[in-house]
């Protein structure tokens, strides 16, 4: 398998993956998706709530706040010296005091581990009038996508690497007039030709819509060529969520060559 770099800004990157199957594709978007652990909170203990949401309903929103996510410092629970029973390993607390009137956002949660805090301090959580308060301590822990969406570290997705192709007798003036008034860009005319920029092109939603602007237009789609998207929560760079997806995917190899070898 090859890989090169299209896009990548923030929190997006988008990447040309060649000389994979269809499966392949499908089974690295599966386990960057389920299998990569990040933060997020589990538990919360309510000392003082008199606001209008109740604990549950208050409880939920902390869940999926998304929480920044040190792996090389946090182990899953189950994994864990500890057996899950909870420890500095693989748990942080984050307390929460806030008193009315006011608006409660999310960068008003106090972390014990600077590492672990919400991606979004700006995130709004509840308000509180005259005489409301709120005061919780929240644990969060590793967890992972297939257990719960809370624990999911963003989106991944993928599409068939297109072609774009034209017949001889396409009239390439009155195209590139109409594609002017269209939002594709990846096929410019110039000189009387049609060019076709590949970057744009990788990057389109869809290459199906250029075909819709002129009958001479032909579209095809590889089978062993993928443009693969890891759109990231901001829990974790989407670097790092490649290199963990990868990772899980050796550690069931590993699992999979002990079962081959016991039969």
């Amino acid at each position: 398998m090859k890989a090169s770099k299209i896009a990548g800004k923030g929190n997006d990157l988008v990447l040309l993956l060649e000389g994979i199957t269809f499966s392949q594709a499908n089974t690295l978007r599966r386990l960057m998706m389920n299998e990569v652990p990040v933060m997020a909170i589990e538990d919360v203990e309510f000392k003082k709530n008199n606001g209008i949401l109740y604990d549950e309903m208050l409880a939920l929103r902390l869940g999926l706040i998304p929480l920044t996510t040190d792996l090389d410092s946090y182990t899953l629970p189950a994994e864990c010296t500890c057996k899950g029973a909870g420890c500095a390993k693989c748990q942080v607390q984050l307390t929460l005091v806030a008193k009315g009137p006011c608006v409660v956002y999310a960068k008003d949660f106090k972390s014990k581990d600077p590492k672990v805090k919400p991606v979004h301090p700006d995130m709004p959580i509840t308000k509180l009038l005259e005489g409301q308060e709120i005061e919780l301590v929240a644990t969060a822990q590793l967890g992972l996508g297939k257990e719960h969406a809370k624990w999911s570290p963003g989106l991944v997705y993928y599409r068939q690497k297109p072609t774009l192709t034209f017949t001889k007798q396409i009239d390439a003036e009155a195209v590139g007039e109409a594609l002017k008034e269209t939002a594709l860009d990846a096929v410019t005319e110039k000189g009387g030709k049609l060019v076709v920029d590949e970057k744009k092109l990788l990057l389109a939603p869809s290459a199906d819509a250029y075909t819709d602007v002129s009958k001479d237009i032909a579209v095809a789609y590889s089978d062993d060529e993928f443009v693969f998207v890891v759109e990231s929560w901001g829990q974790l760079a989407p670097s790092d969520i490649i290199d963990a997806g990868l990772s899980r995917m050796q550690v069931y190899l590993k699992e999979l060559e002990k079962l081959a070898k016991a039969l």
